[in-house]
C-alpha cells in the first residue's frame, strides 16, 4: 500500500522466482513447523458449525478507489503550515468524486466566510501513511487531516482536543458507538467521520453454473464452494493480503476463528487461534489453491474488487462502499450478500470500519480549523458527504436523513453486531502498519505464520504513535 514496501514486493518476488522450481503455490509450514497440507488444513476447519441468520439486502455505496494519480515522497503542502484563515486540509481519495467534493465543500465554506482559504490535497489510499508520515516527520503538519487512526498522534501530544473545535450541538449528535471510539485516554481527538461495514459477496451466476444452492456459512462450506467455483474455471475466493487495508481482511478471519486483536487488555496478535486463522488463508492460496495467483500480494480494490465486478471471481469479502465502485465500473454482476462465514460456532459479527477527521496543533488554526469542522458537520454538508462517496453516518441526525435511503438502511441494521479495531490504543498505529507490510509474507511458502504474527505483537507493544 505504501512506498516503503517496494522493497518488500521486490522480495516476494525474488522468493517466487527462486521456488518457481517447486511451484510458489506449495504448501508452508505452520508455526510448529509441520507442513501444511491437505490434512491439516481439513482439520482447521473441522470444528466448522453454522453461520448465522439471514443475508442482509443488496446494498449500494462507494468505496476508496484507485484512480487518483499516484502521489509522490513530497507532502503537497505550503513550506510551512498555514495559520489564521488558511486551513490546509489532507484526506484519503474514497472514490474518484472525493477531491471534487472538498474542492466544492471548500468554494462553499470560503463564501460563506470570506477571507478564510481552504487548501485541498487527497491522497491515494496506497499512499497517504508514507505521506503523512513524511508531513509529520518535516513537521509540516496539516490542519486537518482525514485518516483512519489517530491515538498515535494523540499520545505524541500533536493534537487538538475535540471540545475546542465543533459546537455542543455537533458534539452531542454523534452516535455513541462512534464518539466513545474517538477517545485517547479521557480526551476525545478524532472526529468519526465515516462508517463501513462487511459481508460476504458471491457471484449469483458462478454459483449456479458451479451447482451451489447457497452462500457458505463456514469455513469448511467456503472451501467446498470456492473447490467447485475453480472447477468451473472460475476464481473461488478473492484474497487481497497486499497493503492496501490488509487489517481489515485479517480482521474478519480473525474474529470469525474466535481470535481478536487484545485479550483483557493485553496484545494477543499471536495468539493459537490467530496463528491458525493465518494458517488457514495460507492454505487457501496454497493448499486448496482456489485464490487468485500471489494473494500476499494482491491490494483490495484494484485485485479484488475489480474482478469480482469483472465476474471472473465467484466470493469476497465485500464492504457497503463496494457497489457503487461496481457502478462507476459499469458492472452487470449480479451478486448477492451472505453473513461472513465462521469457524468452531463462533457468533456472527461484522466489522466495523470507522475513519476520523483530527486537527494538528499549528498555531493560530484553531478558529479556522472550528469554523471549517462545524460547517461541514452541518447536516445538508455532510449527508451529501456520505451519499457520494456511500458511506455510512457516524451522526443522528444523518442516520434520520438516511433511515429510508435503500443503499443505506440494510447496513445501518448491521451496526449493532460490528467489531472495531483497537485504534483508541496508541499501539495500534504501528501494528497495523507491521501487518500491512507483512502479512503477505505469510503466504510465502515456507514462512512461519507465527513468526508474522509475532513481529506484529512486538510492533502493538513497543509502538505509540503513527
Amino acid at each position: 500500500m505504501r512506498v516503503r514496501r517496494r522493497a518488500q514486493l521486490f522480495s516476494l518476488v525474488s522468493a517466487c522466482t527462486v521456488l518457481a522450481a517447486t511451484g510458489c503455490a506449495a504448501g508452508g509450514p505452520s508455526a510448529s513447523g509441520a507442513a501444511l497440507d491437505q490434512a491439516s488444513c481439513d482439520k482447521i476447519t473441522s470444528g466448522a458449525a453454522a453461520g448465522a441468520g439471514a443475508s442482509p439486502k443488496r446494498p449500494g455505496g462507494d468505496g476508496r478507489s484507485l484512480h487518483v494519480q499516484q502521489a509522490s515522497l513530497r507532502t503537497g503542502l505550503p513550506k510551512t503550515a498555514a495559520s489564521g484563515k488558511t486551513i490546509n486540509f489532507v484526506g484519503g481519495a474514497y472514490t474518484g468524486t472525493t477531491e471534487a467534493y472538498w474542492k466544492d465543500l471548500a468554494g462553499k465554506f470560503e463564501a460563506a466566510n470570506p477571507g478564510y482559504k481552504v487548501n485541498i490535497r487527497i491522497i491515494d489510499w496506497n499512499n497517504i501513511d508514507q505521506q503523512v508520515s513524511t508531513m509529520i516527520q518535516t513537521k509540516q503538519y496539516p490542519d486537518v487531516l482525514n485518516q483512519n487512526k489517530f491515538s498515535g498522534w494523540a499520545a505524541n501530544g500533536l493534537l487538538q482536543p475535540i471540545d475546542s473545535l465543533v459546537s455542543p450541538e455537533v458534539g452531542n449528535d454523534f452516535i455513541p458507538s462512534f464518539k466513545e471510539n474517538s477517545f485517547y485516554k479521557g480526551s476525545q481527538y478524532g472526529l468519526p467521520l465515516i462508517a463501513s461495514t462487511r459481508a460476504l459477496f458471491y457471484n449469483k451466476d458462478i454459483f449456479a453454473k458451479a451447482g451451489i444452492d447457497k452462500p457458505p456459512a463456514t469455513w469448511a462450506e467456503l472451501v467446498a464452494a470456492a473447490q467447485k467455483i475453480k472447477a468451473a474455471g472460475y476464481t473461488g475466493y478473492g484474497l487481497p493480503l497486499g497493503g492496501e487495508e490488509n487489517q481489515g481482511e485479517w480482521s474478519l478471519w480473525m474474529w470469525s476463528n474466535g481470535g481478536d486483536w487484545k485479550s483483557n487488555d493485553q496484545w494477543s496478535v499471536s495468539s493459537d487461534r490467530n496463528v491458525e486463522s493465518l494458517n488457514f488463508l495460507s492454505c487457501l492460496a496454497n493448499v486448496y489453491q482456489v485464490t487468485q495467483p500471489n494473494p500476499g500480494q494482491t491490494n483490495r480494490t484494484d485485485g479484488v474488487f475489480r474482478p469480482f465486478a469483472n465476474g471472473q471471481t465467484g466470493m469476497i469479502m465485500g464492504a457497503s462502499f463496494a457497489p457503487s465502485l461496481f457502478k462507476q465500473w459499469n458492472s452487470t454482476v449480479d451478486y448477492g450478500i451472505a453473513p461472513i462465514p465462521v469457524n468452531k460456532g463462533t457468533k456472527p459479527f461484522t466489522l466495523g470500519v470507522q475513519d476520523y477527521l483530527v486537527s494538528f496543533k499549528n498555531p493560530g488554526n484553531t478558529e479556522a480549523v472550528s469554523k471549517f469542522l462545524n460547517f461541514f458537520y452541518q447536516t445538508d454538508n455532510y449527508v451529501r458527504f456520505l451519499t457520494s462517496q456511500g458511506f455510512l453516518p457516524t451522526t443522528k441526525t444523518a442516520s434520520a436523513a438516511l433511515k429510508d435511503e435503500p443503499d443505506f438502511a440494510p447496513y445501518l441494521d448491521l451496526l449493532p453486531i460490528a467489531k472495531f479495531y483497537p485504534s483508541t490504543d496508541p499501539g495500534f498505529p504501528k501494528a497495523q502498519g507491521t501487518l500491512e507490510a507483512q502479512l503477505g509474507t505469510a503466504l510465502t511458502p515456507g514462512a512461519d505464520t507465527k513468526s508474522v504474527l509475532d513481529q506484529v505483537q512486538t510492533a502493538a507493544t513497543q509502538g505509540n504513535g503513527g
